[in-house]
């Protein structure tokens, strides 16, 4: 699958898991959209003060930027500079 397809399967499990954690619980998930400056940005969500969970999140982050962070080329100096994708 492409990064597309992962993204939306992944969207798509996050709408899932709070709908059903939801129905159980009885507290309404709220949600926090966000935006990476680098690149990408995700949804937060967090249940809290529920019936069954006092506090629940289930996020979904997608961050991409045009060359890796110093601490990710560290001991691989050979990826210096290589751009990036990463989402879950």
């Amino acid at each position: 699958p492409d990064a597309a397809q992962v993204k939306t399967f992944l969207l798509q499990l996050q709408d899932n898991l709070c709908q059903q954690l939801s129905a159980v619980d009885g507290a309404p998930f709220i949600e926090d959209a966000w935006q990476r400056e680098g690149g990408g940005g995700g949804r937060s969500r967090v249940l809290r003060e529920g019936r069954v969970f006092e506090q629940a999140g289930v996020n979904f982050s997608h961050v991409h930027g045009d060359a890796m962070p110093a601490s990710a080329t560290a001991h691989r100096p050979e990826l210096a500079g290589r751009s990036f994708e990463a989402m879950g």
